[in-house]
């Protein structure tokens, strides 16, 4: 079957001899039929490129998969990692509240305090910045 040909005007382009030098290159190493394949393929992907109304053309859905994928990995490794803290830190606090016999309201008072705490810290804590002389009110 004879390959279809779409009609296509001819213009010229001018470019520096390093330009067409590198166009033959690439022609070459992507296995390209003609230079000219080339340059067309090479002006719509800049097209592309500079509208970014497609995406298509930069993240392929296979590209967008992986990408989920590995989103979904970290998520899922970061929830393993915060629960098995939780768990931990659970256990710390029946140990604590068990060896100082906390009663209810003490122990609202704690969390309540701890509660303010975390608000002052705006996401970092450093134990450093604590002053360990303070006396409990």
């Amino acid at each position: 079957m004879a390959k279809q040909t779409i009609p296509m005007p001819s213009k010229g382009v001018r470019m520096p001899a390093e330009l067409w030098a590198k166009c033959d290159a690439m022609t070459a190493k992507l296995g390209l039929e003609s230079r000219n394949e080339f340059i067309r393929d090479a002006v719509q992907f800049y097209a592309e490129w500079v509208e970014r109304s497609s995406s298509q053309r930069f993240l392929t859905p296979a590209l967008e998969s992986v990408i989920g994928a590995k989103v979904r990995d970290s998520e899922n490794r970061i929830a393993r990692v915060l629960y098995k803290m939780a768990v931990q830190q659970n256990a710390l606090t029946h140990v604590l509240a068990t060896a100082y016999n906390w009663t209810p309201d003490e122990l609202e008072k704690l969390y309540d305090t701890a509660e303010d705490d975390a608000r002052g810290w705006n996401g970092t804590l450093d134990l450093r910045d604590f002053n360990y002389d303070e006396e409990d009110e």
